[in-house]
């Protein structure tokens, strides 16, 4: 089966130009981990996460302890937050965004989710964005199918 058979066409994304809040909002929203940045061209520019907006607002506790249960202050966290709530996605953003197409086998995007530790990866139709692949969305597809994954 192809990617393109199995994503979620739900063109959700923010823009560069998006502020963090916003980003947030649209995140909590729709009840996703992380969201595509896309430009006006309908390009993935890059991919902001929930993991980087706890990065931005505290840089350095993230690299040094991994769970949340040890941050110091709940109160400073939030303080930080909405000290960066209006910044733009674009300076949080990761740019180095791993993409399927639409083309990409089941199982080419499996390797590829769990490998790089993705939750969800943007998907392109001829270099535009046109959906998101998610790593529920290749479980469900795994465990309800008949058919072996593709090659």
């Amino acid at each position: 089966m192809l990617v393109g058979d199995l994503m979620d066409r739900d063109l959700t994304a923010v823009s560069p130009e998006t502020t963090i809040a916003e980003a947030v909002e649209i995140m909590a929203g729709q009840r996703v981990t992380g969201i595509p940045v896309v430009g006006d061209d309908g390009k993935v520019v890059g991919f902001l996460s929930e993991k980087d907006i706890v990065k931005a607002a505290l840089p350095g506790y993230f690299d040094l302890l991994r769970d949340s249960s040890f941050l110091p202050d709940y109160g400073q966290f939030q303080k930080r937050l909405q000290g960066i709530s209006l910044e733009r996605v674009d300076k949080y953003m990761q740019t180095q965004v791993i993409v399927l197409d639409e083309q990409d086998t089941d199982l080419n995007a499996a390797m590829v989710l769990i490998t790089k530790s993705l939750k969800r990866a943007p998907v392109v139709k001829d270099g535009v964005f046109s959906g998101v692949l998610s790593r529920s969305d290749l479980l469900d597809y795994i465990l309800h199918s008949k058919k072996e994954p593709s090659d």
